[in-house]
């Protein structure tokens, strides 16, 4: 079953699974954030900087399997993240918050 994702979070996802970094960090706002592993990644520069360290260090497929609507413009995602990393497969919490069609604020948690 499909499941019925915001336009960019499916973007997003996609991109992953391409590993398509252009794709990836055209998804974010000029101002965002990304919280993952105890860190905070602030803007698209930093946020490419994060995600082309995760693609050198990692190989994994994201899997989104429930999306569920929070308050405002968030979703929270439930995701199988698979791969060749310590742990794998694990389910993580991506917490989603879109601004202007875009993702304003990403929040990864187990």
């Amino acid at each position: 079953m499909a499941l019925d994702l915001p336009d960019v979070i499916d973007r997003y996802f996609r991109a992953v699974g391409d590993g398509d970094l252009d794709a990836f960090v055209a998804c974010f706002a000029d101002t965002a954030s990304v919280a993952d592993e105890d860190r905070l990644y602030e803007d698209r520069p930093s946020i490419r900087s994060w995600r082309e360290r995760t693609m050198s260090e990692y190989s994994y497929t994201a899997e989104p399997l429930r999306v569920t609507p929070q308050a405002g413009d968030s979703y929270l995602v439930l995701t199988r993240v698979s791969g060749d990393f310590p742990g794998s497969p694990i389910e993580l919490r991506y917490r989603f918050t879109l601004r202007d069609g875009l993702i304003g604020a990403l929040d990864i948690r187990p």
